[in-house]
């Protein structure tokens, strides 16, 4: 077993925005089929279909992480330890 792709900020940033312009419904929640299959074979991981939540894996601040995103949000403004989920969200910069 391989490990997870990690992402750089910019580049998850990229992805997503990569991501939106070939979703049909722009990653919008909740998420298709399809949007799933994308998602995933991009190396992301799908946290809530229902609510459009997507981690991007990184390690920030020396932390194994992900970048978080969820539908709705412009763009990627969030991180948390891979041990903690959406509730331990933190501000990027914060």
């Amino acid at each position: 077993m391989t490990a997870p792709r990690e992402f750089s900020l910019e580049e998850a940033r990229e992805a997503l925005q990569a991501l939106r312009d070939v979703a049909p419904d722009g990653l919008r929640a909740p998420f298709s089929r399809e949007d799933v299959l994308a998602v995933t074979a991009g190396g992301i991981e799908v946290k809530g279909i229902e609510q459009g939540l997507l981690d991007f894996p990184a390690t920030v601040e020396g932390v194994a992480a992900y970048w978080c995103w969820q539908a709705g949000e412009r763009e990627i403004e969030w991180w948390h330890p891979r041990g903690t989920g959406f509730a331990g969200r933190r501000r990027i910069g914060a």
